[in-house]
């Protein structure tokens, strides 16, 4: 009974009247208190340790990694061959990652990813987590490529002024480079034998659109439309095909396609401009063009060009001096360069474009045709005044 007797008091009731028991409830409620208090301890007890521990190891990982998506934008450039560690010392250098040891680590996590790093510049943003800066590096949309364009028909010191604005490189600069290299350290074809009174480069800065090299120095940059033009002029067998030409000289053939393309512009009249300097060479004819005056009394807009300009003793001048003037006088594209090589079949030994809007050019073989259709010319220049602006 007396098992039972306890039992019954588990129930917290009075076995005989039914009634609550309030000393056991008292009793029990101190236990109660006791353990909730004991738990309590230990909950509170737990967070405080779990949270240091985060703060431990936070501040751990601090010690060589940052935290967070950054703080601003930052432009940063990874050069050709640059291993890893390299990448990770450009990165500390310019603040994107806390330590490039720790970059190193995050990208050998990460071998077949960290394989695919590139040179290049990119936008990235300063103190960001490493594992963040390997993501950015892969990631194309931050690739920051800026672009030079090189247009034909220009001189040479018009082409340094849009690649040194577009490169930050002095125009200064680029051409000093230009004038202290040698034909050979500049990359110039072996054929390429400039006289002293002709630009060493000019003619060999091919029009491109081209990007500009990482960490650009001015030798970088002039290097890279030189190096168009020799994969260009080897594609079309230049120096051997210009032997087969009237003037036998891949340096005159050169010239003479710089002349086209000043001259003309349609595609269709290159090659008949071509034919028309070569019958007038093979026949003693001065060549008599306002593009090479224009070039000797350094007029860049226009190849318009005025009596007293065409009295210049520059070896440019055309209408004082025999034969091709000393070298180019304009970067000659590809279409240009081809049609220098070839010739358009035709006795012509004029040309003279008779509508300056669509390109029209009259090529003729006697100075009275010459003659009227320079008469055309000066009607179609009249006949308005934006016409009269284009003839000026």
């Amino acid at each position: 009974m007396a098992g039972h007797r306890y039992k019954e008091r588990d129930t917290l009731r009075d076995p005989d009247t039914g009634e609550w028991d309030k000393k056991e409830l008292r009793h029990r409620a101190k236990s109660w208190a006791a353990v909730a208090l004991a738990f309590s301890v230990f909950l509170v007890g737990g967070i405080f340790l779990a949270t240091k521990a985060i703060g431990v190891w936070q501040d751990f990982r601090s010690k060589g990694d940052y935290a967070g998506s950054g703080v601003a934008d930052v432009t940063v450039d990874i050069p050709s061959g640059a291993s890893v560690l390299k990448i990770g010392s450009i990165l500390e250098s310019a603040d994107v990652v806390k330590d490039a040891k720790t970059f190193q680590q995050a990208a050998s996590m990460r071998p077949d990813e960290a394989q695919k790093l590139q040179a290049g510049r990119y936008k990235l943003r300063t103190q960001i987590p490493a594992a963040t800066a390997l993501d950015m590096l892969l990631d194309p949309s931050r690739s920051v490529k800026i672009m030079m364009q090189v247009r034909e028909g220009q001189r040479m010191s018009q082409e340094l002024a849009s690649m040194a604005k577009a490169s930050g490189i002095s125009q200064d600069d680029l051409a000093s480079v230009i004038d202290r290299s040698s034909a050979a350290e500049l990359g110039l074809p072996n054929w390429a034998q400039p006289p002293l009174n002709a630009t060493k480069a000019e003619g060999f800065l091919f029009p491109d659109t081209y990007q500009v090299p990482n960490n650009p120095t001015a030798e970088s940059v002039v290097k890279v439309p030189i190096a168009q033009f020799n994969q260009v002029a080897s594609s079309l067998d230049f120096a051997n095909k210009a032997k087969a030409t009237p003037v036998k000289d891949p340096w005159k053939v050169l010239i003479v396609a710089s002349i086209i393309e000043r001259e003309v512009y349609r595609d269709e009249d290159r090659p008949k401009v071509a034919r028309v300097l070569y019958n007038r060479l093979n026949k003693g004819m001065r060549l008599q063009l306002d593009s090479t005056v224009a070039y000797a009394v350094n007029k860049t807009n226009t190849i318009w060009t005025t009596p007293e300009d065409r009295q210049s003793r520059s070896k440019y001048n055309t209408y004082r001096y025999d034969g091709l003037p000393p070298g180019p006088i304009s970067a000659p594209a590809q279409k240009a360069l081809e049609a220098a090589l070839n010739p358009a079949p035709g006795d012509w030994t004029y040309f003279v474009p008779i509508n300056l809007d669509t390109g029209e050019t009259a090529f003729t073989n006697s100075k009275a045709e010459h003659d009227a259709a320079a008469a055309k010319l000066q009607a179609w220049c009249k006949a308005s005044p934006a016409n009269q602006k284009k003839c000026a």
